[in-house]
Parts: structure tokens; C-alpha cells; sequence
């Protein structure tokens, strides 16, 4: 990366604004957003425990892979990894940037980590490992002692995908920023927060490295509509919180009921807002769904299955068992 690229130009404070070429009328849309977005960064990260200085947002979860990507990898000479079956934008983002990208498998019966055999993946060129927890679209959460041996063994850069992580908080990796100046985790708001339509990610790491991605990013990194969404939901955190235990419970009852019926081979636990199952002939489970109306995400020979409302979960589960019964 260029040492040269001039940060985003901040705006100084002043009640006659006359510098940014807005036009006066429609107000509040006239205005560029704040470019730092403090406010939102200060809120948020007060109901997470993070400082505000060690967050920078972003237009979704992709951007900041993406970010990330240009920040330390070269095209046409690094590469990146990542351990699959995993979410499929860390390979589309690597080969938009032009950068090799590298899978080592996670293991064949509970979809655990590997560490030995993500790093044999890894070579001299290899600037980046991704990491989902918990992953999509197996939906487990990595063993957190895992995590550390590989920011401790690899000299590059380790992002942490915790875009489901509100669904298990216990589990984030955020305790470990003090630790491994190497960590950079990413936030979600589109799944537990119910904000996908707003497009909104959180890069979480230490200061200096949050300071790179402001170098790189935009000079309006997130417009003012979905701030405002934004800092709306985060003064509905206790709505959130009821979202979240209501799709676990959900997620409880579909995974008893998906047991029950005896073309369903196998249900992975979850500690995501899905599940990923198996059966006896998934694709004929996929396309008979989908001929009732139901759409899911056929994938690793299984389907995710997102939970929904009650009736769309009942919806579902109806039609596994008519077709069963059929």
C-alpha cells in the first residue's frame, strides 16, 4: 500500500458552512455525513465496551473485507485464507482484488477448526486469514483457543467474521484485541440488529490499524439515512436483545422438530440466526420447498435455513412433514 495516500479531508466545525459545495435547502439531506461518525461509533461502542477509536464503519461486512484486502495484500503477488466451507464473499472480494485465495478444509464431522492444516495452506505471500465464528454456513462457533494459536503462529493479519456473533456474545473474540495487534474483527448489523436493508459493518481493532482503514476508506465511509437508522436501533438495544433470545428460541424448537422427520440425515448445531442440515436427498428437499413457496440456501451439499417468525417457521416445518407423509 502507498505510504502517500492523503487522509479524508475533515471538515472543521463552524456554524456558517460554506466549504463542501452542498446545496442550502432539503434539509437534513443536503449535508455529506460526518465523515468520522463519532456519535454512532461512541453509542455503539458503549453497549459493546468498545472505544471509539477502535471502530470504523463501513457499508456492510463486504466493504470491510474488501478494505482490508487492499490495506495488506498486493495483487497479482499475495494471497489470502480462509477455512471452508465458509462465507463465499472472502473468495469473491480476493479474486476482484486480484489476490490467489487459499481454502483449508475445517474438519469432515463437526466443521471445527484445523489449525495445523489452515496453516500449511499459508506461504510467504499469504497477508490475510479469515475467519467466520460463528460460521456460516455451518452456523458453529471456532474454538476461541484455537484463534489464538493461529494469531500467535501467523505473521499477517487475522480477521475475525463475528456478523452472527450477537447470537452467542459470550463467545467474541473482543477480549483479544488488547493482546494481538494482528486481530481485526468485523461487526454485523444486518442479522440480530435487522438493519441488512441499511447496509452498516463495524471494523473492530486496534488504534492504529482502525487509523489504516481510515487512510483507505472513503471520506464518507457511511451515509447520514443509515447512520440515523443506526443510531435508531442502538437506542432500541432492548428490542434487539428481544429479537435475538426470540430466534434462539425459535432455532431450539425447528432443530427438535428437523430431528423428528426421517428424511432430515443431520441438524450441525447452531449459535447463529440458522441451521444447517442435511437430508437424505437434499436437492429433492431444496427444489420440493421451493415449488411450496419456501426459499432456503442450498450449500456444502446441505441447506441453511434461516429462522424466521413463528409462522414461517411453522410454514416450513409443514411442508417437511406433508412431504413426508406424501
Amino acid at each position: 500500500m502507498p505510504e502517500n495516500i492523503p487522509r479524508p479531508w475533515h471538515r472543521p466545525l463552524a456554524e456558517v458552512r460554506l466549504d463542501a459545495n452542498e446545496s442550502p435547502f432539503n434539509c437534513p439531506n443536503n449535508l455529506y455525513p460526518d465523515s468520522e461518525m463519532l456519535t454512532l461509533r461512541d453509542t455503539w461502542g458503549l453497549h459493546e465496551r468498545i472505544p471509539a477509536r477502535c471502530i470504523y464503519l463501513t457499508r456492510g461486512t463486504e466493504e470491510a473485507v474488501d478494505l482490508a484486502m487492499r490495506l495488506y495484500a498486493v495483487p497479482t503477488h499475495d494471497s489470502v485464507a480462509a477455512a471452508a466451507p465458509t462465507r463465499s464473499l472472502y473468495r469473491r472480494r480476493a479474486l476482484i482484488n486480484r489476490l490467489e485465495y487459499r481454502e483449508a478444509r475445517l474438519t469432515a464431522d463437526d466443521y471445527a477448526l484445523d489449525v495445523e492444516a489452515l496453516l500449511d495452506v499459508v506461504s510467504q505471500t499469504t497477508k490475510l486469514i479469515f475467519l467466520c465464528s460463528p460460521n456460516s454456513p455451518t452456523g458453529n462457533v471456532l474454538r476461541k483457543g484455537q484463534i489464538e494459536d493461529v494469531l500467535d503462529l501467523f505473521d499477517g493479519m487475522v480477521v475475525v467474521d463475528e456478523s452472527y456473533i450477537d447470537f452467542a456474545p459470550e463467545q467474541t473474540c473482543l477480549e483479544l484485541i488488547n493482546r494481538y495487534p494482528n486481530l481485526i474483527i468485523v461487526r454485523s448489523f444486518s442479522h440480530a440488529w435487522s438493519m441488512a436493508g441499511v447496509r452498516l459493518a463495524a471494523v473492530v481493532a486496534r488504534p492504529e490499524v482502525i487509523d489504516e482503514f481510515r487512510r483507505i476508506g472513503f471520506t464518507h465511509p457511511v451515509d447520514s439515512l443509515a447512520e440515523r437508522e443506526a443510531m435508531n436501533m442502538v437506542q432500541r438495544r432492548l428490542d434487539v436483545d428481544k429479537w435475538v433470545r426470540q430466534i434462539v428460541n425459535e432455532r431450539i424448537k425447528v432443530e427438535i422438530a428437523l430431528n423428528e422427520l426421517p428424511e432430515c440425515t443431520k441438524v450441525y448445531p447452531s449459535q447463529a440466526n440458522f441451521l444447517f442440515v442435511r437430508f437424505a436427498d437434499t436437492q429433492a428437499v431444496y427444489k420440493y420447498l421451493l415449488d411450496n413457496g419456501i426459499a432456503v440456501y442450498p450449500v456444502e451439499g446441505g441447506l441453511r435455513i434461516t429462522i424466521g417468525l413463528p409462522w414461517q417457521n411453522s410454514a416450513l416445518l409443514g411442508a417437511l412433514r406433508r412431504r413426508t407423509v406424501g
